[in-house]
């Protein structure tokens, strides 16, 4: 029986290490790089434009960086595996990616094999990260739920309930916005702050979690 590869998209602003991370991941038989981008900006249109599994993106590129590119394709695209690649180790970069929905995050100096790996362990739905990594982020993760207490019922304005309900009635932003006669941007914001308060980092989770909180009229 025939395996499909892993559809891989990179997204780094360095082209020499891109072409590099294309060209190793490439000689496994059973990854294929179907995308590629320089910036943060165009990533969730890259990865509908190429159907792609996995998407591998730099932490800090011009325009929209790693973080926000993250949010935004897991917002679009729940099913696809985010690994932010960065040069960066520091706690609050990790945490970022992973609040954000990163289901890895590797160092610039991982070896090929590490890379290869990880890449394979997301494509399975599973978790990837470095252990030493881990450890911070659990530990960063257990700071947050804890000061989040307070604030874990903080209530949605009537604005963002009206266009939580539109996103649960599966609208894009773009059309939110014309329906409520407001630019695309006040709605990209307004659903940052959905998630922050709801505590989750995608659309289908808020939607779920608006449902158990029964502030979504939701009738299906």
């Amino acid at each position: 029986m025939t395996t499909e590869a892993i559809r891989v998209v990179l997204i780094d602003d360095h082209d020499l290490l891109r072409r590099g991370i294309k060209t190793m991941l490439e000689t496994e038989g059973d990854i294929e790089v179907v995308g590629e981008g320089s910036d943060g900006a165009g990533a969730a249109a890259l990865v509908e434009e190429t159907t792609a599994d996995v998407v591998l993106v730099d932490v800090i590129m011009p325009n929209k960086d790693g973080i926000e590119a993250t949010r935004e394709i897991k917002d679009a695209h729940p099913n696809v595996a985010v690994v932010v690649l960065s040069g960066h180790d520091e706690q609050r970069f990790v945490f970022d990616a992973v609040k954000a929905g990163a289901s890895g995050y590797l160092l610039k100096t991982a070896e090929l094999d590490e890379v290869v790996n990880t890449v394979r362990s997301v494509a399975r739905g599973e978790m990837q990260l470095d252990p030493q990594l881990a450890s911070q982020v659990l530990s960063e993760f257990e700071t947050y739920r804890a000061n989040d207490v307070a604030d874990a019922f903080q209530p949605l304005t009537p604005r963002e309930q009206e266009i939580l309900q539109l996103m649960s009635e599966g609208l894009p932003n773009k059309a939110i916005a014309s329906r409520l006669s407001i630019s695309e941007r006040t709605v990209t914001t307004h659903v940052a702050n959905i998630y922050s308060k709801l505590h989750v980092n995608n659309r289908v989770s808020a939607i779920q979690e608006a449902m158990r909180r029964r502030i979504l009229n939701y009738n299906p």
